[in-house]
């Protein structure tokens, strides 16, 4: 960290600094703005939360889960374990923080990535082009792995592209802590390996600092991959790189997909900006430009493994936002050198940038009340049934433990002493209401819900819209009733009337 510490002054000037600070705090305003309060974490964020919380209670790693990536529920757990409240919720939100902080202070490398080929000024644009990007700021709210990862792979092309040794070997240790967020990461061994042999080709030492190189990233890499074995019966590294590579196909689905992937994922401001600002960046090429060439490859190589699995994610492509937003600056440095108004320029271009993600969010974001109406008729639905028919995506907040919790109200407590009340039964396999009912009584179908989504099947609407149809139905909850305006009904089956009545 030597080298940084000598050029402190020159990277991180008086103006620099507050400027990033503003900055900061403009990003924070916004992300709070369009926090999720009240609402529970579910999906993927749900199991992160379920290994932190177990982790911190217990002190040891969960065992039999099957869960690659526990980097980020593992650094989660420390803040779980100092944190005291009665309430899950509450949880839930520092890990919302965590995940918030995360994406905001990244800013920092950002800013020092963009300064090695721009000014001050410039770069503080690349800094806004980042924290005020709208996939950016939704995915912070979410409580994921991407913020911490994108930082410490950020972190890892920073620390390498410095002309010092102690900081490159510094660089695979910060690829190591990435590969343990999430596996791909490793990916980037291959460029970072090939890039320190080639560019000190001619340093006769070479191949033991490489030894020493891939020592430190072993080092801090295998403890937890022991771990993992011993806890789950693979790495989670390895064994998934290499179930990648043997299941990777090139299709034409796939390269569709992974176009649409990254058009939406680029969409609104990095959609306008990359194309020329790719030609300006690579206009002069130097070593340093080579190596954010290879490291973008590298990355987009996970992207197009998603999309030969016909995985249309914008979210894969988030880790690639520092570099486009190094990238994007040159648009505005090609811009500049046409019209010579380096100010007004770049105070319009941030100008755009902010109204064109506030609009994008604002018109994107989530119906938080729509949301909290559906997780507290979930809660409804979790205290009257046992076993019920899919209704996703609002069986979210019923089928992830989170409805026992809310319902019991007793917290902090291990999830393997939370019992799953209630049972979900698909109906993707059913074509009518009879059917379903008829294969559902063994496997323990108690309930029937029926809502207003358009997506459900066809005799999951019918039941919604005309109750009485159904003599074996008993309703015994409806949403509207109690004021929310998600509509949700609830029918206790009645097996002996069902079977009359099939019966005759």
């Amino acid at each position: 960290m030597q080298n940084l510490i000598e050029s402190k002054s020159k990277i991180f000037s008086r103006n620099a600094i507050i400027c990033l600070g503003i900055i900061g705090l403009v990003g924070f305003l916004i992300r709070f703005f369009y926090f999720p309060e009240g609402i529970p974490i579910t999906l993927d964020g749900a199991f992160y939360f379920w290994y932190a919380n177990d982790l911190s209670i217990s002190g040891t790693f969960p065992a039999n889960v099957n869960f690659p990536n526990n980097g980020w529920p593992t650094f989660l757990s420390v803040f779980f374990y100092f944190f005291n409240s009665e309430y899950f919720l509450d949880y839930m939100d520092l890990q919302r923080y965590l995940t918030i902080i995360i994406s905001v202070v990244t800013i920092i490398p950002i800013f020092i990535l963009c300064r090695k080929f721009c000014g001050n000024g410039l770069s503080l644009l690349g800094s806004i082009f980042f924290v005020f990007q709208p996939r950016i700021v939704e995915n912070s709210l979410l409580g994921l792995t991407e913020p911490l990862f994108i930082l410490l792979e950020l972190s890892c092309l920073i620390l390498f592209l410095q002309n010092n040794w102690k900081l490159k070997y510094l660089s695979f240790a910060f690829l190591a802590l990435a590969c343990l967020v999430r596996y791909e990461g490793i990916v980037l061994i291959l460029p970072l390996s090939f890039l320190f042999l080639f560019k000190n080709r001619r340093d006769k030492t070479i191949i033991p600092r490489f030894l020493m190189a891939i020592s430190i990233f072993l080092l801090v890499l295998l403890p937890m991959l022991f771990v993992r074995m011993d806890t789950m019966g693979y790495d989670g590294v390895a064994s998934h790189a290499m179930a990648a590579i043997g299941k990777n196909s090139i299709t034409y689905l796939g390269i569709i997909t992974f176009i649409k992937s990254v058009a939406i994922g680029v969409f609104p401001i990095f959609f306008v900006l990359l194309p020329l600002g790719f030609f300006g960046f690579f206009r002069n090429r130097n070593f340093d430009k080579y190596t954010i060439l290879l490291f973008l490859i590298f990355m987009l190589m996970t992207i197009f493994y998603a999309s030969s699995r016909g995985i249309a994610e914008p979210r894969y492509l988030l880790t690639l936002f520092p570099i486009f937003s190094l990238i994007a600056i040159y648009t505005v440095k090609e811009i500049t050198k046409k019209f010579n108004k380096d100010k007004l320029i770049s105070i319009i271009f941030v100008i755009a940038i902010l109204l064109s993600s506030i609009v994008y969010l604002d018109y994107n974001k989530n119906d938080y009340e729509y949301e909290l109406d559906a997780y507290h008729v979930g809660l409804e639905v979790s205290k009257r049934t046992s076993g019920i028919n899919d209704y996703y995506p609002e069986i979210k907040y019923v089928h992830n433990k989170i409805d026992v919790i809310s319902n019991l109200g007793t917290f902090p407590i291990l999830s393997s002493e939370i019992e799953q009340k209630v049972k979900l039964i698909h109906t993707d396999d059913y074509t009518s209401l009879n059917e379903f009912i008829g294969h559902g009584k063994n496997e323990g179908l108690t309930h029937i819900i029926a809502d207003e989504n358009k997506n459900r099947s066809q005799f999951l609407k019918d039941v919604f819209k005309n109750e009485k149809k159904f003599p074996y139905l008993t309703k015994i909850y409806d949403s509207s009733e109690h004021g929310y305006d998600y509509h949700l009904k609830i029918f206790r089956i009645n097996y002996e009337k069902f079977e009359s009545v099939e019966f005759n």
